[in-house]
């Protein structure tokens, strides 16, 4: 399998946006899987998205991490839970800055992917500004079930969830929140993305999570340093398109 992934990351395969697609295709594939707990299923949702040319550079293309890396070196946090990471590369973008990151996630396909997924040096870009990069830092690529709070226990310092809660909400999406938050230290940032891609105005957009952390009674940041709270608080990151 990991000589097939290699002979799909070719340089020469572009890996940033779908390939165009024929009127007659089933594009079913782009859907998540109906049932989140099923890790086979998402074996098969990330095998479809690399073949069909969509790699990690589209699923991150929204991410920005420049303030969080910000706010962790200026309170002294270190440790990073990446949740139901995907095929994402922000844990190794986190390492590079220094920070001691864990990416868990219920496909092994995904893992693999995440793991050996080409990342120069000049993808650091992306997600924050490559002045901010700091030695020292850690990464590990776990499998597991984020529903299983044994699995990667911690505590840590941040968590991050992006698009995967909300996965869950017609699933139980509290059950998610709240196997997460217990992995969470008593100080800690629960950072939670959520995705509206059928947004359209005058309608707000819909963050799946919110209201579990408001009726749970976490305080809520959106991101301004001037507001910053302290202790324990949720970082609630929306983004459309």
């Amino acid at each position: 399998m990991l000589s097939r992934l290699r002979r799909l990351f070719h340089p020469t395969r572009p890996m940033t946006t779908p390939k165009q697609q024929d009127d007659s295709d089933d594009l079913s594939w782009l859907n998540p899987p109906a049932n989140p707990h099923d890790g086979a299923a998402w074996d098969r949702f990330w095998l479809n998205h690399i073949e069909h040319g969509i790699g990690p550079p589209f699923f991150d293309m929204f991410f920005d991490d420049s303030e969080l890396v910000r706010v962790m070196n200026d309170e002294g946090k270190r440790s990073v839970l990446c949740a139901g990471n995907g095929i994402s590369q922000e844990p190794k973008a986190l390492a590079a800055a220094g920070m001691e990151v864990v990416a868990l996630d219920i496909s092994p396909l995904a893992v693999e992917i995440a793991e050996s997924y080409p990342f120069p040096p000049e993808a650091i870009s992306h997600y924050y500004e490559p002045a901010m990069q700091r030695l020292g830092g850690k990464i590990e690529f776990v499998k597991g079930d984020i529903l299983d709070s044994t699995i990667c226990p911690g505590p840590y310092d941040v968590i991050i969830e992006r698009l995967t809660a909300q996965n869950y909400h017609t699933h139980g999406i509290g059950t998610v929140l709240n196997a997460l938050a217990q992995r969470l230290s008593e100080n800690g940032i629960f950072l939670s993305h959520c995705h509206d891609g059928a947004w359209r105005p005058p309608a707000e957009p819909r963050h799946y999570s919110a209201q579990w952390f408001r009726e749970a009674g976490w305080t809520i940041w959106n991101g301004h340093p001037e507001r910053k709270p302290t202790g324990r608080f949720a970082w609630l990151v929306m983004s459309t398109g």
